[in-house]
């Protein structure tokens, strides 16, 4: 269970990371600063993808782990069920 909370935290830091260069862009904006402004976004371009594809991979690990729970317990209960054979 210990395992299951690290990648999460982890999939949410990424995204808190992207999120906070996102706000400061949009302050930099605001400020009227446009060095600032132009520097997160090279960082939003070159983040935002690697935030995506990462975030996306934990999805698809999540996925695939609870397919296989769910194998296991259809093999499980095939083990389980009396068959005809032992009439």
């Amino acid at each position: 269970m210990a395992d299951q909370k690290q990648p999460n935290s982890s999939v949410a830091a990424a995204e808190n990371l992207l999120q906070d260069l996102k706000h400061r862009a949009e302050q930099a904006h605001k400020n009227n600063d446009a060095f600032t402004f132009k520097l997160m976004c090279e960082l939003i371009k070159v983040t935002s993808p690697i935030v995506t594809k990462a975030v996306n991979r934990y999805h698809r690990e999540e996925r695939a782990r609870i397919n296989k729970l769910g194998d296991e317990l259809k093999g499980q209960s095939r083990e389980q069920k009396p068959s005809n054979r032992e009439v």
